[in-house]
């Protein structure tokens, strides 16, 4: 909003200043046949995972309440919270772990507290001590897998021998005298006592890889599960196996992924690729209860944790389950994205939809003004979708893949069982874009542009038109569904006429200096705005064909997006720089705002909800709403 303070002589206009509301973080990254490390604080009552170069946090008893940390320049692969809960350690794929306070300062950006070169390739999972002072870590690479070191001076604490294969689980004992156990991927348990650490024995009692090693609470047992089905207890003193449990008729029959035990020890809870998670008494070791999750190869469990009175597991999807094994069901499951963000759609100002570069489709409804919940997903796309729009008065969702086809969803998402409509395509799209009052879509491809009629049950092509050696790279289509415009690889927008059920051609608008990225025509249609790779920004007016605004050059790489806000008056754009600028027409670009570092590693996709209201998502996997400061 313009604030406007007026004296005699001087008038000041101050920008618009935006700050982030919500943060719809990506789910955990999940793999086949491997563990996901799920970790958990009882003091905060908050998850910790980690997927891409994000640490996510999410409230426990509030999931869709979450905080995505970037606080790594490589990939990381886990991260737990500290015993009192105030700093958490992350490690990621080049070997290195940091650790860093969990609440963020109160100036500044948050950094590091350590940062520690620990291995030689990714660090697959972590451990406190139980006095916060140590870490151990371990994973795969060349020369050491596993290192226990002090967090405030990164030295040493003894020699982990005698793993020869990358370590897929550690876990240090709560009591003394003090143990770490290992898992690895040469069906060995490893035990070594300390600090400092030495080889106390090995324990070959499995036939696959060690996925998970768990010690009780109170010290006294470990638990191992493995990829060969088995689920073994072990005496901490001794080192022994004192028990198995799931065998028989209570076996699992899959690869046993992940365990965890009751904050009291009383029980034990494993999750499988056979899709259930199972609860066990620890020290009858008789099954309790058995959840089935699923059916689908989505549904295979590969994380688990236990914090406080919630248990909650991982499936292959991302989703995360919480477990009632007292009725043995999941109680609740928390959706959304997993892989990064390609495109962004709205349909009113409390609903809007994602994209994935994995096709899948999420959609998101406001509630209660700040609160948003993901109502449904379906997988829509088999490849990364391009661009999408909601159609028919919020009715479907219209979109266009790199899977070479226009698919119109109906909505609500439902899963499986959503009803889609694919229209195949020649070749790849390069940009889409939909008219509600026309019942008209425009999909531009490398060379033509064409015309599809109508929505679910369209009647197919209704007119196209070859681009005379022009590349084609974007496209837009006028709220009448009387114009078409469309960017070229060489910096035009080539302004057609539907008249007829034809196209022709009106004008040719040169200025651009690089492909034109983007393009959007305003509410009322009066205005076309535009995006390049070269960064700049203009604005047209449509009927006479000349620049309305220009020098909108703040952007440091590539446009991605164009959005209108609902009075036409500002004007957002997003950028490969991570930046969104939202631009107000009627003043020079010295009152532009920048939300610096809106989405790491780029922007690609942004929506006005209301005048107060954007929503962005990137290729950080997040999707974040911003407000507009009153």
């Amino acid at each position: 909003r313009l604030l406007y303070t007026t004296t005699t002589t001087i008038t000041t206009i101050m920008a618009q200043t935006w700050t982030l509301e919500s943060t719809l973080a990506p789910l955990p990254a999940a793999e086949r046949g491997f563990s996901t490390v799920l970790s958990g604080n009882e003091v905060r009552k908050e998850l910790v995972y980690t997927n891409g170069k994000a640490v996510v946090f999410r409230k426990i008893d509030d999931p869709h309440n979450c905080e995505a940390v970037f606080i790594h320049t490589t990939n990381v692969t886990c991260a737990k919270f500290s015993p009192d809960g105030k700093y958490v350690c992350s490690g990621d794929d080049s070997g290195g772990v940091k650790v860093w306070a969990r609440d963020a300062p109160e100036v500044g950006e948050r950094k590091p507290v350590n940062d520690i070169q620990v291995l030689g390739g990714p660090v697959v999972d972590l451990d406190w001590s139980p006095c916060g002072k140590k870490i151990v870590a371990v994973g795969d690479g060349r020369g050491k897998l596993a290192k226990c070191f002090a967090w405030d001076r990164g030295s040493n604490f003894g020699d982990f021998d005698g793993l020869s294969r990358k370590v897929n689980s550690v876990a240090y004992r709560p009591t003394a005298p003090f143990k770490v156990v290992t898992g690895s991927e040469d069906s060995t348990v490893n035990v070594y006592g300390g600090p400092p650490f030495k080889f106390i024995c090995s324990n070959k009692k499995h036939a696959n890889f060690v996925n998970c090693v768990r010690f009780s609470p109170d010290g006294t047992k470990f638990v191992s599960v493995s990829s060969d089905k088995r689920c073994l207890v072990y005496d901490a003193e001794t080192n022994e196996v004192c028990g198995e449990f799931a065998k028989g008729a209570d076996a699992h029959a899959g690869s046993v992924i992940a365990c965890a035990w009751s904050p009291c020890g009383k029980q034990i809870a494993t999750c499988s690729a056979d899709k259930t998670c199972r609860l066990f008494d620890s020290a009858s070791l008789a099954l309790v209860k058995t959840i089935k999750v699923g059916t689908k190869v989505e549904d295979m469990q590969v994380g688990l944790c236990w914090v406080g009175d919630n248990v909650i597991s991982l499936s292959l999807s991302g989703h995360l389950n919480y477990l009632d094994f007292a009725a043995g069901s999941v109680s609740k499951t928390v959706r959304g994205h997993m892989k990064k963000l390609t495109a962004l759609a709205r349909s009113g100002s409390d609903r809007f939809f994602t994209a994935s570069y994995d096709g899948k489709v999420c959609e998101w409804t406001r509630r209660g003004g700040v609160k948003i919940e993901c109502e449904g997903h379906a997988q829509v796309h088999t490849s990364l979708p391009v661009k999408m729009q909601a159609t028919e008065h919020g009715k479907a969702l219209q979109s266009v893949g790199y899977d070479d086809t226009l698919r119109t969803t109906a909505l609500p998402l439902r899963g499986d069982q959503t009803d889609l409509v694919t229209r195949k395509l020649a070749d790849q799209p390069k940009d889409s874009d939909y008219c509600e009052g026309a019942e008209l879509s425009c999909v531009v491809h490398a060379g033509r542009v064409e015309v599809v009629k109508g929505g679910t049950n369209g009647e197919g092509v209704l007119c196209q038109m070859d681009l005379a050696g022009e590349e084609g790279s974007s496209c837009a289509i006028h709220p009448m569904g009387s114009q078409i415009a469309v960017g070229t690889k060489s910096g035009k927008v080539l302004l057609l006429t539907l008249s007829s059920g034809s196209l022709s051609l009106c004008k040719t608008l040169e200025r651009h200096r690089g492909e034109v990225s983007a393009l959007r025509f305003s509410h009322s249609g009066d205005l076309l705005a535009s995006g390049d790779a070269n960064r700049e920004c203009l604005v047209w007016q449509v009927d006479t064909g000349e620049v309305k605004k220009s020098r909108m050059v703040y952007h440091s790489s590539k446009i991605t997006c164009v959005a209108w806000s609902p009075s036409d008056s500002h004007l957002a754009t997003g950028s490969v720089d991570s930046n969104v600028i939202v631009w107000p027409l009627d003043l020079p670009g010295s009152k532009r705002f920048t939300i610096a570092l809106a989405h790491k590693e780029g922007v690609t996709g942004a929506e006005y909800l209301s005048e107060d209201r954007i929503v962005t998502c990137g290729t950080d996997s997040c999707c974040k709403v911003w407000a507009l400061q009153q």
